[in-house]
């Protein structure tokens, strides 16, 4: 992979594509960016384009082409189904780019990008921002096999990203984590989903069965009252719990009585299993919480290590490689999706269109005025 043409005292010159609301947080970012300047931005509405431009010192434009012929690297942020027309285009003219996740709505299109970074021998990261996330990296670091994983992310609703369905706009950042813990074949996978507001589906159920022996559960929903973020991990060595929102993470470590089977509760004595039952939490499965911080936020580390890439011609932490595989999963995830029979039969109701209608309201008026 080629190294940037840029000396090491020259600023990389960056531009952003989409200054939506991602977007313009990548330029306010690539802006402040030490070794890095923000040359421009780019957006069919002109009038966002100017005024991100005027916040970030850079020039503005309704088009990418323009903005393409003036810098090292570009940030494609746009709506997900323009991802692949304008990171062709600025691969094509040799550029690195970093493409916000997922890299595209197909996995025949994340292939030509793949193929495209390849040919022009430049760095094609995705933006899965979680693997930045420091407590994800410090559940990492702890060693765990993982045998079990249960994954919920839940946010309220955003009226954005509605090009694409809660697979691809919010679960597909735990089936990248999920594979970058796993990278054994994935063997099956169940799913249903339901969509709450038409177009695609608002909520996801999710199992996914491994070649290793893992069974992964993920839940997601952008049509909720609560937002969630938080994923447990289990083994035989013990498991771990990570809260992405608030950056903390919680081990619990077994016992080497556990460990090695000699606790059996149901050969206790009744004096025994009392004694047990006060000090299990403390002697035999300890628990240890703490707060994962980092000097920079994760965005900002994502665009640290593109235009670290860039410099170095190096691989990224997120490649296209694997931007497409988890494209490629999130594709037989809605397959199955379509196939799940709401009523148990072959010519049932099925997809996340075919929930039955209600019968009933869970909250008649009469309800609603006791609460």
């Amino acid at each position: 992979m080629k190294q940037s043409t840029r000396s090491l005292g020259e600023l990389l010159r960056v531009g952003v594509v989409g200054v939506g609301h991602l977007g313009k947080e990548h330029a306010r970012i690539v802006s402040g960016l030490a070794g890095a300047r923000l040359v421009g931005v780019a957006d069919p509405n002109r009038a966002q384009a100017e005024a991100v431009a005027a916040k970030c010192g850079c020039l503005a434009f309704d088009n990418p082409t323009e903005l393409f012929g003036l810098v090292d690297a570009v940030v494609v942020a746009t709506p997900t189904r323009f991802h692949h027309q304008v990171a062709m285009e600025a691969l094509g003219r040799g550029l690195p780019v970093l493409v916000e996740k997922p890299i595209t709505p197909s996995a025949h299109e994340a292939r030509e990008l793949e193929q495209a970074a390849a040919r022009a021998n430049v760095p094609l990261q995705v933006g899965h921002i979680e693997r930045f996330n420091p407590a994800y990296e410090a559940a990492r670091q702890t060693g765990l096999v993982p045998r079990y994983l249960r994954a919920e992310r839940a946010g309220k609703f955003t009226g954005r990203s509605l090009d694409v369905g809660v697979v691809l706009d919010l679960m597909i950042h735990d089936l990248d984590l999920v594979l970058d813990w796993d990278s054994s074949p994935v063997t099956s996978v169940e799913a249903m989903g339901v969509a709450v507001l038409g177009g695609h589906e608002d909520m996801a159920q999710v199992r996914l069965r491994f070649a290793s022996g893992l069974v992964a559960d993920l839940t997601a929903c952008r049509v909720s009252h609560e937002p969630v973020r938080r994923m447990q991990v289990m083994g035989s060595e013990g498991s771990v719990r990570i809260d992405f929102a608030a950056k903390t993470v919680e081990v619990v470590q077994p016992s080497q009585a556990i460990t090695s089977g000699k606790l059996d509760a149901t050969r206790l004595t009744p004096l025994a299993l009392q004694a047990l039952q006060q000090d299990i939490m403390t002697t035999h499965l300890e628990r240890v919480q703490w707060t994962c911080n980092s000097q920079e936020d994760q965005l900002t580390r994502e665009l640290i290590d593109f235009t670290q890439s860039v410099r170095m011609g190096k691989s990224p932490r997120v490649t296209g490689t694997a931007g497409r595989q988890v494209v490629e999963l999130a594709e037989r995830i809605l397959a199955a999706m379509g196939e799940h029979c709401w009523t148990g039969k072959t010519d049932g109701p099925h997809g996340p269109h075919g929930l039955p209608a209600p019968r009933g309201l869970l909250l008649p008026d009469t309800r609603r005025a006791a609460a």
